[in-house]
């Protein structure tokens, strides 16, 4: 009983949070300054009012809200190079870890000589036989969403969609669990579940603090930090393609009315 009580107050601490968290989370005024290079704002003769359009989240083009783009280039905008090098950095730190695993002692990692002689065969038993686990609430309830929420979080920063977030969500946690994690034990049906629905509910409701925060124009530590938290992939990988000089593109599609299509392309080490 007093397990059911839990799960029910965690579903209901969810919902709250999924109708509260866009009341907290809007943006703030702010004003675009013209570029004096340009010259007087005079030289480009009277300016035909345009309606701004309405808040789709930021940066979010591929709302319906947002106008069809009129070029190839700028199509919906997802940047699949850089998810495709998120999905395989990923990856490997999974098998780095896996890889510390069987190079530890046999005190530390828990395999002893046959079973790292017999590892790819347990893990082709482990994903031929995938089943409903027995562990706690937290493991399959809250850990498992929050990290499928850095999975959507991740498509998202991408350019992608929601639907295409959560399709990715699930594709990564299934790589997990039949990939990595088989090495251990079976596939998961609760985790292949929970991880990217849940996941996507969590993004879902932080996705509008996400974004009043990237428009503060002096965010604060906090802010920094709970950048960070809901999204440790782009931060780890960030770190990672710094470190290795790896540069990356920012592309921003931005639709005002059937007008003006921009693409800024910003590069850094």
């Amino acid at each position: 009983m007093r397990r059911a009580t839990t799960r029910v107050a965690a579903i209901v601490a969810l919902l709250v949070l999924l109708r509260v968290a866009p009341a907290f989370a809007e943006e703030p005024t702010y004003v675009l300054l013209p570029d004096k290079s340009l010259g007087s704002l005079d030289a480009f003769g009277t300016l035909e009012p345009v309606e701004p359009v309405e808040s789709a989240g930021v940066l979010d083009f591929l709302s319906p809200l947002y106008p069809a783009p009129e070029t190839e280039s700028v199509k919906w905008g997802r940047d699949w190079l850089g998810l495709g090098r998120d999905t395989a950095l990923i990856f490997s730190y999974q098998v780095v870890t896996i890889t510390m695993f069987y190079f530890l002692p046999e005190s530390v990692s828990k395999w002893n000589a046959e079973d790292k002689n017999n590892l790819f065969q347990r893990w082709w038993h482990n994903v031929q036989t995938p089943h409903w686990d027995h562990d706690s609430f937290a493991i399959n309830y809250i850990g498992h969403p929050y990290f499928g929420s850095a999975y959507y979080t991740r498509a998202r920063e991408r350019g992608f969609g929601e639907l295409d977030s959560l399709v990715y969500a699930a594709l990564a946690s299934a790589m997990y669990e039949f990939g990595t994690e088989a090495l251990f034990e079976r596939p998961s049906y609760q985790d292949l579940i929970s991880t990217p629905i849940g996941g996507a509910l969590i993004g879902l409701a932080l996705e509008p603090i996400r974004s009043w925060i990237k428009l503060k124009p002096d965010p604060k530590w906090y802010d920094q930090l709970f950048l960070a938290a809901t999204d440790p992939i782009g931060l780890l990988n960030g770190m990672f393609e710094r470190a290795l000089g790896i540069k990356s593109d920012l592309r921003v599609d931005l639709g005002q009315g059937n007008r003006i299509y921009v693409q800024l392309r910003l590069n850094w080490n």
